[in-house]
C-alpha cells in the first residue's frame, strides 16, 4: 500500500465517523430538518447532508481501492517482493569485493541521480554460487606438481563454461577484480537467473549470495538504472 491510499483509507474513515455522528444527531432528533449530535449541540442541517457524507465515503474508498504504486520500469516479479533490508542486512564491505551501486549513466557517474548500494560481491559469494550449480570441480589445495594443477584447470575451465552456457549473466560475474555493467534486459536477465537457483533450495552461503543479487536487480529495475559492479 502507498502513501497516498494510505491517507484516502484515513479520510474515509473520518467519513465514515462524521456521517455516524450525523446520522445518530438526526435518529435522536426525530428524523427533522434539526441534526443534534451527541456532545456537540445541535446543528441544523437535512437528511440529504447524511447522503452526502455517504456518497464521499464511497468515492474515497474506491479510490484508495483503485489506486496503485507507480510501475514504471517494474517488472511483475519485483512488486511481489517488499524490500526493507538496512544497509548492514547482508553484512559489511572490505577490500578485494565487488561493490554495487545504481548509475543512470555508468560513463558519467552523477551523485545526485546515482547511489551505492551498500552491498558487496566477494570472492566467497562467487564461488558459493558456482559450487551449488557446478558439480566436479576440483580443489587446488591438495595438488602437488604442477602438471596437476594445469589438468585441474583445464577440467574446471571446462564445466565452467558449462555454467556459463546455462547461466550466462552469473557467468559474467567471475573476477573480483574486474569491473561489470548491466543494462536494463541484461539486468533483467541475472534477476531470472539468480531466483531460478533460489527456487532450487541453495545452502546458506548460495542462498546469502543470490539475495544480494536479487535485492540489487530490484533496486536497479525500480529506478531504471544500470547495475554497476566495481572492483575495489
Amino acid at each position: 500500500m502507498n502513501i497516498i491510499s494510505s491517507i484516502l483509507i484515513l479520510i474515509a474513515i473520518i467519513l465514515s465517523f462524521i456521517t455516524l455522528l450525523v446520522l445518530i444527531g438526526w435518529l435522536r432528533g426525530g428524523g427533522g430538518t434539526s441534526i443534534v449530535l451527541p456532545g456537540l449541540g445541535l446543528i441544523i442541517s437535512t437528511p440529504a447532508l447524511i447522503v452526502l457524507f455517504l456518497i464521499l465515503n464511497i468515492v474515497v474508498v474506491i479510490a484508495a481501492a483503485i489506486t496503485k504504486p507507480r510501475r514504471e520500469f517494474v517488472n511483475k516479479t519485483t512488486l511481489k517482493r517488499n524490500f526493507k533490508y538496512s544497509n548492514n542486512i547482508f553484512g559489511g564491505c572490505g577490500n578485494g569485493v565487488l561493490d554495487l551501486s545504481l548509475a543512470k549513466d555508468p560513463n558519467n557517474y552523477n551523485t545526485d541521480a546515482d547511489r551505492g548500494l551498500e552491498i558487496c560481491i566477494t570472492d566467497s559469494d562467487l564461488t558459493a554460487v558456482q559450487d551449488f550449480v557446478i558439480l566436479g570441480r576440483i580443489k587446488y589445495e591438495n595438488l602437488k606438481s604442477n602438471e596437476e594443477f594445469q589438468k585441474a584447470a583445464e577440467h574446471n575451465r571446462k564445466i565452467f563454461q558449462n555454467f556459463a552456457s546455462e547461466y550466462p549473466m552469473l557467468g559474467r560475474i567471475d573476477d573480483i577484480y574486474q569491473d561489470y555493467v548491466f543494462d536494463f534486459e541484461e539486468i533483467q536477465k541475472l534477476l531470472d537467473e539468480c531466483l531460478k537457483l533460489q527456487s532450487q533450495k541453495p545452502n546458506a552461503a548460495a542462498d546469502l549470495a543470490l539475495r544480494k543479487l536479487i535485492y540489487a536487480c530490484d533496486e536497479a529495475l525500480k529506478e531504471n538504472s544500470y547495475l554497476v559492479f566495481s572492483g575495489d
